[in-house]
């Protein structure tokens, strides 16, 4: 009886040691799952976000003849998609090639219109548009996206919009000459 009382004390040591080493190794990798998840999705983008890439980009790519881009950013109008808006007051006509570059998401999809200025009160208002061209920028990746200018146009808008509303795509796009080197 001896023997087999220290044999079952000897059995439930061990499970209690086996459950305890669990329970540690558990609560580990619980509290590491909860401060990744706090602190990645949690932090605040810094001031100046996306300023050195877009300083980067603007000295490999830029052209003669201008750009734009920035943070793309959820607005009121479709909580869904996160979108940014340049308008190059440029008269410029014929044929140029956009390049275009994103980063911090997947995929950015950009669109590209003409427009006419006319006389609003004191001032000038855009009217748009007149579709030049469109392509979903992988991003890591410059894409050049050929576009034609009608005469007579005050200026080209672009747009960019993605499904990422994480805050933290950002876009820039360059028009060069067609055919230059990015």
């Amino acid at each position: 009886m001896t023997g087999s009382q220290s044999t079952g004390q000897a059995r439930h040591d061990r499970h209690v040691r086996s459950l305890r080493n669990s329970s540690a190794a558990l609560l580990a990798v619980a509290t590491a799952v909860v401060v990744t998840g706090c602190s990645s999705h949690g932090d605040a983008l810094p001031k100046d976000y996306g300023h050195q890439w877009m300083s980067q980009m603007s000295s490999q790519l830029a052209g003669d003849f201008g750009g734009g881009g920035g943070q793309l950013a959820l607005g009121d109008d479709n909580p869904k998609q996160a979108t940014l808006g340049v308008e190059l007051q440029q008269d410029l006509e014929g044929p140029y090639d956009v390049l275009a570059v994103c980063r911090s998401t997947k995929t950015v999809h950009v669109s590209l219109h003409a427009f006419t200025a006319k006389k609003d009160g004191n001032g000038e208002s855009s009217t748009l548009r007149e579709h030049l061209g469109d392509a979903d920028i992988h991003c890591g990746a410059t894409t050049r996206i050929p576009i034609d200018v009608p005469t007579g146009r005050a200026g080209i808008a672009i747009d960019a919009s993605t499904n990422d509303r994480s805050g933290r795509a950002l876009f820039d796009s360059f028009i060069v000459a067609r055919g230059d080197k990015a």
